[in-house]
């Protein structure tokens, strides 16, 4: 009984702390209930809330961050601003500044998450994704349609993934790629199992979230082996300056079920300008440099965001011979699928393909000689898994809490 009147006291003598720290604590708490890991929150008064998280269960960067500002939203109604860094891989990618004006929300959306880095870090880290186990099993088609004698040569195979995170920054994937239907002549290494990602990534970022640079090292897609370095500086919210440079060697299996691997003498390099056009929804990439294997060449790209689809078309120039198509990512599983302990078995969010023209015709330049080629890192990579465009996550997170995108 005295301490039940000893704790009422305190909270007559400084009211004001107290509430804030059970805030603090209740919302966290509440975050991690909906599915969201390393949960940071802190607050200043009824002036702004800062709060950290990895939104890992849910399909789209901004479907996560929209189901916290909810919940923000309504553990805070006398708040009038809230800022939320998103993190993938432990790691900050992007901040989110949200307030609210008449019962509508207005998201503004930025690289510069330093300060709620900092009101955040001294709080305890709930939910942390540490050592948490995927296993995804990914559907890989391949379709070739070049030989006179036949309409398509096909693949058709399954890839389970296991992905995991140890440390801040860290990624390991380990993908084997099984043939499940197959009818060709031209790609028989791909009708036995193989490995098709098999690698460990380091990822680091500055403090202002300008600069990124992330390292991989191991089995890459497309039958490669090596090294691969990645760089970025964001020059605004909508524009990323990029550099990537790998040294690859060849690593696929042969007509007897074989491994084969090639000397690591493949050096290939890129610089990459990215933008994001708000009105319109649209991503350019420019790409130039040298490829995979040692054609030099610049690629295009223009990508129209659907909210969860991403639909987009491609040109590359190589050496004086061209090639285009297009490529597409689009919703495959649920919108979330809740990571409970340490492993979780899931669907892929997403199913990408690309469409290349040239592999159509009896020439094949860029399909025979491996023009215009790179490497792929993780298991899905497109413009809609992972993407951390500022500007782009603002607007659909927005459409979300406002009612006008499911």
């Amino acid at each position: 009984m005295l301490q039940k009147y000893l704790y009422i006291l305190l909270l007559l003598i400084c009211p004001a702390a107290s509430m804030q720290a059970t805030d603090a604590q209740e919302a966290a708490t509440q975050l991690v209930g909906l599915g969201l890991e390393n949960v940071r929150v802190a607050t200043k008064g009824t002036e702004a809330v800062y709060v950290a998280i990895e939104a890992a269960s849910y399909r789209e960067t901004y479907r996560g961050a929209a189901v916290c500002l909810q919940k923000l939203g309504e553990l805070f109604p006398e708040v009038g601003t809230f800022r939320v860094m998103l993190i993938e891989n432990q790691m900050p990618q992007m901040a989110l500044t949200a307030t609210r004006e008449n019962g509508r929300w207005k998201l503004k959306g930025d690289y510069d998450y330093h300060d709620i880095d900092i009101a955040t870090r001294v709080t305890t880290v709930r939910n942390s994704s540490s050592g948490k186990m995927d296993l995804t099993v990914y559907p890989m088609v391949t379709l070739i349609n070049h030989r006179v004698n036949q309409v398509f040569e096909y693949v058709v195979s399954l890839a389970p993934t296991f992905e995991t995170s140890l440390w801040k920054g860290n990624r390991i994937t380990l993908q084997a790629v099984i043939p499940v239907s197959y009818d060709t002549e031209s790609i028989n290494n791909e009708t036995y199992v193989h490995v098709g990602i098999a690698d460990v990534a380091q990822e680091i970022t500055s403090p202002n979230g300008r600069w990124q640079a992330a390292l991989a090292g191991g089995f890459f897609f497309y039958d490669r082996y090596g090294v691969d370095l990645r760089l970025g500086y964001h020059v605004t919210p909508s524009l990323t300056l990029g550099a990537e440079a790998s040294c690859t060697g060849d690593a696929f299996v042969d007509n007897d079920g074989h491994y084969n691997f090639g000397k690591m003498k493949r050096f290939s390099y890129f610089g990459k300008v990215d933008y994001y056009e708000p009105y319109t929804h649209l991503q350019g990439q420019i790409t130039g440099g040298r490829f995979v294997y040692g054609d030099y060449g610049v690629r295009g790209d223009i990508s129209r965001h659907f909210g969860d689809y991403t639909i987009g078309v491609y040109g590359i120039w190589s050496e004086g011979e061209t090639n285009l198509g297009f490529h597409f990512a689009i919703p495959l599983g649920p919108k979330r699928q809740m990571r409970k302990g340490l492993f979780r078995l899931r669907m892929p969010y997403y199913f990408d393909w690309e469409y290349s023209m040239d592999s159509d015709d009896l020439k094949g330049d860029f399909y025979v000689k491996n023009k215009g080629g790179v490497v792929e890192t993780r298991p899905d990579e497109n413009r809609s898994a992972h993407y951390w465009q500022p500007v782009h996550v603002a607007q659909y997170a927005e459409k979300i809490l406002n009612g006008d995108l499911k």
